[in-house]
């Protein structure tokens, strides 16, 4: 049997306010290709489906026509837990349904761990092509069969690890236990179901597990203290291959090829993009067997540029960049740049210039070239002053004067160089009713 693991889709997701429908819809067009190519019997999506809780038509769109799309290759089932950016009651409340295509969802936790074992057998593609009813919960077990631990993200409800008036230290052990107490009561029912011995078993799990190695710029996590949550070694030797979601950077955990991350299927922040996506690949025939996983890289269908330096040094990065992508034959989505600039004061015309390089972000876009989404200054840290190093008593100082000193910093700069910010700060002390700007 031939397994495809992927996660953390996040179908909706937008960047500073960007839709990436684009791209996803492209990314999971190529994982149909590439599950047809590869012959892939069974597809596990670990997790984060979507963005939000609340995914737009479009994201709910993708993730259906999908479905609807895999059912008719020669892939026989896929089974697909929720993540902590999903709503559970929303990937249960077809579930009944997608059933008949095969597809089993597990959206939330379920009272009994037997809901969460998933008995299934392959039968030959040549007698299946449409992939309906090859697959089915309960299958009597032998030649291609398999049992998958469907564990989704465990919510406070699911394994009530939060008792009140706990110290921190208290709620992270009795979280790491509940957890792992999950998992052991998930192996018990593997077990107590489990016909042929020699039937090998998939867990799934969404978390964050100890030694896994995050994107530099992810600003939250999930858990408390959660890069201690569950060790590689600490999965039972029951599982003959743990497929993980919620790291976007693909890797092995704890050195095992077994447990692994198959990471998200397109880059989600601008620190994602300098890591490659990929799927994980990998045969499964029978309980103890060494699994060799192959990872898929994604194609990249639009590009995420980081550009930083000084104001020259980004105006020449930026000029380059669109020469390059100018001559650019292949066909891809246009590039998203974002640009820090390093400059001691701020730049109240960097919008402007770089529109004057690329030309608005709109009609750069339209016209298949790079586009700005972010910009930013950058001003090191020495030019940040306190009135206590600059010897100043800010009652001496009237509000604007304080305004232009913290955005001066130790910059020479003359006042009409921030008539836009200037006029933003006056604008802000009308409307909160402190004074009446100067005419």
């Amino acid at each position: 049997m031939r397994i495809l693991h992927t996660s953390d889709w996040h179908l909706g997701h937008r960047l500073y306010d960007r839709d990436r429908s684009p791209e996803h819809r492209a990314a999971l067009q190529w994982l149909l290709a590439t599950i047809e190519a590869e012959r892939v019997d069974l597809l596990i999506v670990a997790g984060d489906v979507f963005d939000t809780m609340n995914p737009s038509n479009t994201a709910q769109e993708l993730y259906y026509a999908f479905l609807g799309a895999l059912a008719r290759t020669g892939c026989q089932a896929a089974v697909i837990v929720g993540g902590n950016h999903d709503s559970p009651s929303l990937l249960d409340a077809p579930v009944e349904l997608l059933r008949q295509l095969n597809c089993h969802v597990v959206g939330s936790a379920r009272s009994d761990p037997s809901a969460q074992v998933i008995h299934l057998r392959v039968d030959s593609r040549e007698g299946n092509k449409w992939g309906m009813g090859a697959l089915n919960a309960g299958a009597v077990e032998g030649d291609g069969a398999v049992i998958v631990a469907a564990v989704p993200y465990l919510r406070d409800r699911d394994i009530k690890y939060s008792i009140a008036g706990e110290s921190p230290e208290d709620r992270r052990q009795r979280m790491r236990a509940a957890i792992l107490g999950h998992y052991q009561a998930i192996a018990a029912a593997v077990e107590a179901s489990r016909q042929d011995p020699t039937t090998p078993v998939i867990a799934t799990g969404h978390l964050y597990a100890s030694g896994a190695v995050d994107a530099e710029d992810k600003e939250t996590h999930i858990y408390l203290a959660d890069k201690n949550n569950i060790a590689a070694e600490q999965f039972s030797p029951l599982f003959d291959y743990v497929a993980l979601g919620h790291i976007h950077q693909a890797q092995r955990v704890g050195g095992r090829e077994s447990v692994r991350y198959s990471g998200s299927l397109i880059p989600l922040t601008f620190g994602e993009a300098r890591q490659p996506q990929s799927v994980c690949i990998f045969d499964l025939d029978r309980a103890g067997q060494e699994v060799e996983v192959r990872k898929i890289p994604v194609p990249r269908y639009r590009e995420l540029v980081s550009v930083r330096g000084t104001a020259e040094e980004v105006m020449a990065a930026l000029a380059t960049l669109k020469t390059s992508e100018a001559a650019r034959t292949e066909e891809r989505l246009p590039t998203w740049v974002e640009v820090r600039v390093s400059s001691p004061h701020p730049l109240p015309l960097l919008r402007k210039a770089l529109e004057d390089a690329l030309g608005p972000a709109d009609a750069a876009e339209a016209a298949g070239l790079p586009m700005v989404v972010r910009s930013s200054v950058v001003r090191p840290t020495t030019t940040l002053r306190t009135s206590q190093s600059l010897g100043i008593d800010l009652r001496e100082l009237d509000p604007e004067e304080v305004f232009y000193r913290l955005c001066h910093g130790t910059a020479e700069a003359p006042r009409e160089d921030y008539p836009e910010l200037l006029a933003s700060f006056r604008e802000l002390r009308q409307w909160m009713g402190e004074e009446t700007p100067e005419a």
